[in-house]
C-alpha cells in the first residue's frame, strides 16, 4: 500500500441524481422506509438505520437517495462501499467523524476482517455518542453474520432494521414501467414482457438495461420498441 494513503470519500456521478432519488423508489414499506431514512438525514429521527435483503431489493438505490436528499439540505454526507474499503488497512479509515450521516453499502464486506470489524465497532459507538448518523446496507440479517467480533452484531442491531424484500417479476415490471415514465419513456406492455422474458428478471439488471435504452432512444429519436432493444442489446 502506498505510504499515506488518504482514504477519500466516494463520488457519486452526476447521472445517479437522475437515476436515484426517493421520487422514483418503487418497493414494500415505501412510506415507513422514505420517511425513517429522510428523518434520519434531517436528524430528527433514529440515529442509526440498516436495510437488508438481496440483491435487487433496492439498498444501494436508497442510499443514493439519501445522499441526494442530504445534499439538497447541505447535510454532510459520506459515502462509501465497504467492498472498496477493505482493499485498505482499517486503519486509515478516518475522517468520517466530519460529517454529519455516514452512508456504509455492502457493510458485509467486513466480516471476518478483524481490522475492519474493530473499526466498525468503533464507528457505531461514535454514532451512539452522537459524532454523526449512521445507515448502512447488508445481504442478510445482523443476527446471521459470521463475524468474529460479536459485539459488533449486537451494535448493528441497535438501531431501526429494514427488511427490503426482492422483487418480484410482476413487481419489477411495475417498477420498470414507473422508472421508465420518469425518465420520458413509454414502455407499452409487450415491451416490459420482452425484456422480462429475455433478459434478467432481476431489478438491479433491468434499470442498466433502461439507462442503456434511454441513451439511445434520445441519441436515435427512436421510441423504445421491442425492435430497438433488439438492436441495441444485440440480441
Amino acid at each position: 500500500m502506498t505510504e499515506g494513503w488518504e482514504i477519500k470519500q466516494i463520488a457519486l456521478p452526476l447521472k445517479l441524481d437522475r437515476q436515484f432519488s426517493f421520487d422514483n423508489y418503487f418497493g414494500s414499506q415505501t412510506e415507513l422506509v422514505i420517511d425513517s431514512l429522510r428523518a434520519l438525514v434531517r436528524g430528527d429521527g433514529e440515529i442509526q438505520i440498516g436495510l437488508w435483503g438481496g440483491g435487487g431489493s433496492g439498498k444501494t438505490h436508497l442510499l443514493n437517495a439519501c445522499a441526494h436528499y442530504a445534499r439538497s439540505r447541505n447535510v454532510r454526507f459520506h459515502f462509501y462501499d465497504a467492498t472498496q474499503l477493505t482493499e485498505f488497512d482499517a486503519s486509515e479509515f478516518e475522517g468520517f467523524e466530519h460529517c454529519d450521516v455516514l452512508a456504509i453499502d455492502n457493510l458485509d464486506a467486513i466480516t471476518g476482517l478483524a481490522g475492519w470489524e474493530s473499526r466498525f465497532y468503533q464507528v457505531i459507538n461514535r454514532c451512539r455518542d452522537g459524532d454523526f448518523r449512521f445507515v448502512y446496507s447488508l445481504s442478510q440479517k445482523p443476527e446471521m453474520l459470521e463475524t468474529g467480533l460479536p459485539d459488533l452484531r449486537s451494535r448493528l442491531q441497535w438501531g431501526l432494521m429494514l427488511h427490503m424484500p426482492d422483487s418480484g417479476e410482476v413487481e419489477v415490471g411495475e417498477i420498470l414501467g414507473k422508472r421508465a415514465r420518469l425518465l420520458g419513456i413509454e414502455l407499452s406492455n409487450d415491451v416490459i414482457a420482452y425484456l422480462l422474458t429475455h433478459h434478467s428478471r432481476n431489478l438491479a439488471s433491468q434499470m442498466a438495461i433502461l439507462q442503456t435504452l434511454d441513451g439511445a432512444s434520445l441519441s436515435q429519436r427512436r421510441r423504445v420498441t421491442i425492435p430497438l432493444i433488439k438492436q441495441v442489446l444485440s440480441e
